[in-house]
């Protein structure tokens, strides 16, 4: 099963386009880190509590350094950032995050990075969600972030039409 470290970000999107329990029914080894979770308020903190995303307690001096470090060398990046930077270097997982700066910086050590159109896509691929509901979902999350990639977004949702139509 596919490990995905979520960035605060894409929690964030998806507990505004109230997705929780459907991303909690994802088929990855969902998690992510006690920093970023610390950056949820206490409301979305308790919509994400579960045993299906699991939260990566920084304890050792090691993870401590390997983040600090991170931090030290890649200026604009806050220390949640290379918290997951981190993690998903060390357990061989996927980044799932929109932070610009922090996707161009992980893509360039060799580290697989996706986003929240990954994440709605599976749910429509896995089934969780219909591709009606997919659509809705994606129009909706491109007016909550105008910072995503509108040509993607709309290409998906030309693409899922097209699915759509065929049935």
């Amino acid at each position: 099963m596919q490990l995905l470290i979520n960035d605060a970000n894409i929690l964030m999107d998806i507990e505004k386009l109230h997705l929780v329990d459907a991303f909690l029914s994802l088929g990855f080894d969902l998690h992510t880190t006690d920093f970023v979770f610390a950056e949820l308020d206490d409301i979305q903190q308790e919509k994400f509590i579960s045993d299906k995303l699991k939260i990566i307690r920084t304890e050792t001096t090691e993870d401590y350094t390997a983040i600090f470090s991170l931090y030290d060398s890649h200026k604009g990046l806050s220390i949640e950032d290379c918290s997951v930077w981190h993690y998903t270097k060390k357990l061989n997982g996927i980044l799932i995050t929109g932070d610009g700066k922090l996707r161009k910086h992980v893509s360039k050590s060799g580290i697989t990075v996706k986003g929240i159109i990954f994440i709605i896509e599976e749910l429509k691929n896995q089934n969780i969600l219909s591709i009606e509901d997919a659509i809705y979902k994606i129009r909706e999350l491109k007016l909550l972030n105008i910072r995503l990639p509108h040509a993607e977004i709309d290409n998906r949702i030309v693409l899922w039409e097209k699915e759509l139509n065929k049935k």
